[in-house]
């Protein structure tokens, strides 16, 4: 949203619209950027998309791991966890994220809600009273920034993503490709990643974010987890790192072979 931005921001954006003919291509993460820069202005002629990529050797399920960090979370294994990665930022909307876990925990009380990202803290005033004003002290663990998302994702039953507004999110992939099903808000490509793996919700929207965990915490386990393994399969399939590399090796290739 151009409005919101700072006027240098959009001074930059409206000359780079202006300047984007010039390049051999202008190169996008997300399908929705690439659209958005283009009613923006962008030449669409130029446009070339190429999505992110991971490890899936690193990231991948790890019962071990999940057992561990459950201890550290103190929950029992059949205790529904459902965990956000993501920095404290207006765009994230923890807001979202607790206003849903409030209405979610109504039906499943010992569920148990993980922050993961700068920001999601303890010594956070403005989160820790928001969780205060929800009730849910004692259901929500705030882990702040951690090294291990693998070891966190592994531990997740469900992995969400409450933004606001998004292009290509690294979290959802990375808890897809450890094997866990997610549920995501409808914003920049999170509908061509999850597919039919997880569900898509409305943003800014609570009550839709709490049924669709809903519509996952009711399966059984092991639909749960083979739901998962669908969500890591699509990851391997399509968004490894390998396969960004040799689409970068594609892009050059032609580049030179037109020169």
């Amino acid at each position: 949203d151009l409005a919101s931005d700072k006027r240098m921001t959009r001074v930059v954006i409206r000359l780079n619209a202006m300047f984007s003919t010039q390049p051999v291509c202008v190169l996008y993460a997300s399908q929705l950027s690439a659209s958005q820069h283009e009613d923006y202005g962008f030449c669409k002629a130029r446009t070339v998309v190429i999505p992110n990529g991971y490890d899936t050797s690193v990231m991948r399920p790890d019962p071990e791991a999940r057992a561990r960090i459950r201890r550290e979370l103190d929950v029992s294994d059949d205790c529904i966890v459902i965990g956000m990665v993501a920095r404290v930022h207006p765009t994230k909307d923890h807001g979202n994220f607790l206003y849903a876990a409030r209405q979610f925990r109504d039906g499943h009380p010992d569920s148990v809600f993980v922050l993961v990202g700068d920001g999601a803290t303890a010594d956070n005033t403005e989160l820790a009273s928001l969780i205060d004003s929800l009730q849910l002290q004692g259901h929500v663990r705030l882990l702040g920034r951690r090294a291990d998302i693998r070891e966190i994702n592994a531990a997740f039953d469900i992995a969400t993503l409450a933004s606001r507004g998004e292009a290509f999110p690294n979290a959802v992939a990375e808890a897809m490709a450890c094997g866990v099903p997610c549920v995501a808000t409808n914003v920049g490509d999170v509908p061509i990643i999850v597919a039919d793996t997880g569900v898509v919700v409305p943003p800014r929207d609570p009550a839709a974010l709490s049924e669709g965990w809903s519509a996952i915490a009711a399966m059984a386990p092991r639909d749960r987890r083979s739901l998962g393994a669908r969500a890591r399969h699509r990851i391997v399939s399509n968004y490894t790192g390998s396969l960004r590399a040799r689409r970068y090796a594609e892009l050059y290739s032609s580049i030179v072979r037109e020169r």
